[in-house]
């Protein structure tokens, strides 16, 4: 994160939003937005879903839909915008405003080469083509000059072998790579304004850092400027200059970066910042806010924020207050945070507890969660898997040709333990989640379950034990089926494997939704009608319903605001408490998996490079690629990462002969690409870790402290990491 230059105090607004008002029918969703966005600036903009943001951005461009209606004024570059006909928003779109979506995949044409759309997307908004009729016969023409402007243009963005990705579709792309694209499509009319919308909610961190900081980085060089759209206030606080609070169609709070995040006049900026979790959180310490956003026809006259803020009063519920300035730039709709900044803290831990208890999750004899779990079993799940295999088929008439999505995997989770298992996409994690679950068994080795091997899938010794061993999935919404409502759809299992009658199934899940924290009126809901929020907190009312032994968390607070990730991670955490139960979670936040897990296991490309307890891993990673993960989480020190090689992770298809993270490492020598490094214990160390790793231990200290390591290291390496970075592309 960079502070403004001083220049751009002085600077007209590239953007300019004065009283926008939008609304779909009768109901008002955004509230005489005011908003300035300055040349050669990032400005993030931050809240809630449903907070309106992603109104606001597509409304610069004329996206918020046929059935809205606009009043108030926008301004880009000195010319007024709102109102334009659709002709005309269709030359300002992709040419000066540029805009970058969420889901890279949705947008791309699977049909077409990525060249392809490249080549068009220059044809019709690059400055030197868009003016000029008759594109078939400029295509024709102009062939080999419109390729070499599509390879620059993936080259700009970091896109290895952009010449071969040139021939290459959407589906045959990483997450990253397709948002690369994206990023590509939307420079090519070389903008002065990017919309970037939730750009890299999906990834994950490594991927998320280089990203931004390409895109930062383009910004400047340009100078451009960027409205970033966002729910994550740690990458606001590395990526952007300005951020504008917005919730229920309001702008409560605006300033510079430095000084709202870390001390934040606004009670709703402060219980942001207090829901998400960070390297240094103590467990059981997040404060989420209560309650969620309230409708559009449902805002009071008052503060928007009233009915959930702690220190709320009368006049907050009857009285909006206008911006006021808390300091030269930085502007708020109250400043209570700074005032009440102790009793905030108090007020918010009070309000949480008395939820606990209201919910029926305190510790009581009737805790519908369960109690502490009594078992012979120290050792609850043991995988070890010499490889898991995949097929893949070269051609419709090909023979399937196995590749190794998991090698050498050996992994245990004890009794009331939460271990963590992070890495990139791909690496393997759900399929090892898979494995631990007994959903499927390993192409070679074993996976035991409280000392036994699980049964063959789909037999009726497998179906017995199902009751033992849940999961909760990513996406609630493809789990639950639309035409049953919740509690009926959480009664059916403990019908099914405990033989309840439907009164006493129903009683039990009733019991177990409102400790899970859903009320008995969300519980007789369907679930098409139901938050994000609402529908994880019933998919894991319907996992523990059953009392499992073994929990499995596959991405289970991905998708979710800050504030209801925090309510989701408290309730695992009481769960956690109350009942013992082992756990498996799978994530690529490492912040989230630092404040729920007591182990972690790092894995790369199917193999585990490192193991450990979670805050010595995190805090003091040994293994190169641990360290690259810590560096790139948002809030984290990244200078460390500009001695790592720039790369990708490999194909597991075509997988490398040696260390599989070799043509990324900064200690890779010549052994590490002919052999493969084994898990081995490390000493004086805590209990269990492990590295994967030819460098000598001292190396990989001085990497994980990185200011005693000599950069001259790294320059011996050269010929190493030149000989890696010309080996062929998976």
């Amino acid at each position: 994160m960079r502070t403004p230059q001083a220049a751009n105090k002085v600077k007209a607004p590239l953007l300019k939003i004065r009283d926008l008002r939008v609304a779909f029918g009768d109901v008002e969703v955004l509230h005489g937005v005011d908003l300035d966005v300055v040349p050669g600036e990032i400005h993030a903009l931050i809240g809630e879903s449903g907070s309106g943001k992603s109104v606001l951005a597509r409304s610069i461009l004329g996206l918020a839909g046929h059935r809205s209606r606009l009043t108030g004024s926008i301004e880009f570059d000195g010319r007024t915008i709102s109102g334009l006909t659709e002709r005309e928003y269709e030359k300002l779109r992709g040419a000066d405003i540029g805009l970058i979506v969420q889901d890279a995949m949705a947008a791309l044409n699977p049909m077409r080469t990525i060249g392809q759309q490249l080549v068009e997307t220059i044809l019709y908004r690059h400055p030197k083509f868009r003016t000029q009729g008759n594109k078939a016969a400029l295509a024709a023409s102009h062939r080999s000059e419109l390729n070499e402007m599509a390879v620059s243009y993936l080259k700009q963005v970091g896109i290895t072998a952009p010449e071969k990705r040139m021939t290459s579709y959407a589906h045959q792309l990483s997450g990253g790579m397709r948002q690369r694209i994206m990023i590509a499509l939307a420079l090519v009319g070389e903008p002065k304004l990017l919309l970037a919308d939730e750009p890299t909610t999906a990834l994950d961190v490594v991927v998320q850092r280089e990203l931004l900081q390409e895109m930062r980085e383009i910004v400047l060089a340009r100078g451009m400027s960027m409205l970033l759209v966002t729910h994550d206030l740690h990458l606001a606080h590395d990526v952007a200059d300005r951020v504008s609070v917005m919730y229920a169609g309001y702008i409560l709070e605006d300033g510079p970066v430095a000084k709202v995040l870390p001390n934040p006049s606004h009670p709703y900026t402060e219980g942001l910042l207090d829901a998400m979790p960070d390297m240094e959180s103590t467990r059981g310490t997040l404060k989420p806010i209560k309650g969620e956003i309230p409708p559009p026809e449902k805002l009071g006259r008052g503060c928007p924020f009233a009915s959930r803020c702690v220190l709320a009063t009368e006049r907050c519920r009857g009285f909006l207050p206008k911006m006021a300035e808390v300091a030269p730039g930085w502007t708020s709709r109250c400043m209570e945070a700074h005032v009440k900044a102790a009793e905030l803290d108090d007020l918010a831990l009070e309000d949480a507890e008395r939820e606990r208890e209201a919910s029926g999750v305190a510790k009581t004899e009737g805790n519908p969660l369960g109690h502490k779990q009594d078992t012979d079993f120290a050792v609850v799940v043991d995988a070890r898997i010499l490889h898991h295999c995949y097929y893949a088929r070269k051609g419709f008439f090909g023979r399937r040709r196995p590749w190794n999505v998991l090698e050498d995997v050996d992994l245990k989770i004890r009794t009331g333990e939460v271990m963590g298992l992070v890495g990139e996409s791909g690496c393997g994690k759900s399929t090892l989640a898979r494995l631990m679950l007994g959903l499927t068994r390993p192409t070679e080795g074993s996976v035991r379950f409280k000392g036994e091997e699980y049964p063959e899938p789909r037999t009726r010794e497998w179906r017995a034990q199902r009751p033992a061993a849940q999961m909760i999935y990513q996406d609630p919404f493809s789990c639950f089926d639309e035409r049953m409502s919740v509690v009926d759809q959480v009664a059916e299992p403990l019908m099914v494997h405990r033989g309840l009658s439907k009164d006493e199934a129903l009683a039990k899940a009733f019991a177990v939704l409102r400790a899970s924290g859903l009320p008995e009126h969300h519980a007789k809901k369907l679930p098409g009608v139901m938050s994000g929020g609402q529908l994880q907190r019933a998919a894991i009312a319907r996992a523990i319903a059953l009392r499992p032994a073994l929990l499995v968390c596959d991405e289970p607070v991905a998708s979710l605001d800050v504030s209801i990730q925090a309510q989701v991670l408290e309730l695992l955490n009481e769960l956690k408490r109350t009942t013992r139960m082992a756990m498996l979670f799978v994530s690529h936040n490492l912040n989230v998996v630092r404040y729920i897990c007591d182990r972690v296991a790092v894995m790369y490309l199917g193999r585990m490079v490192e193991t450990g307890d979670v805050d010595e891993v995190f805090h003091r990673p040994l293994h190169p690629y641990s360290k690259l993960l810590t560096a790139s989480t948002p809030g984290a020190d990244a200078s460390v990462i500009r001695i790592y090689p720039k790369g990708s992770m490999p194909s597991p298809i075509d997988r490398p002969a040696g260390c599989v993270f070799a043509n990324r490492c900064p200690l890779a020598q010549s052994r590490c690409l002919k052999e493969v490094p084994k898990l081995t214990a490390v000493e004086g160390m805590g209990e269990g870790r492990a590295v994967a790793c030819f460098a000598p231990l001292e190396k990989l200290v001085a990497l994980s402290e990185y200011d005693a390591l000599a950069t001259s290291e790294f320059a011996q390496n050269g010929a190493i990491q030149s000989t890696l970075a010309n080996q062929p592309e998976a």
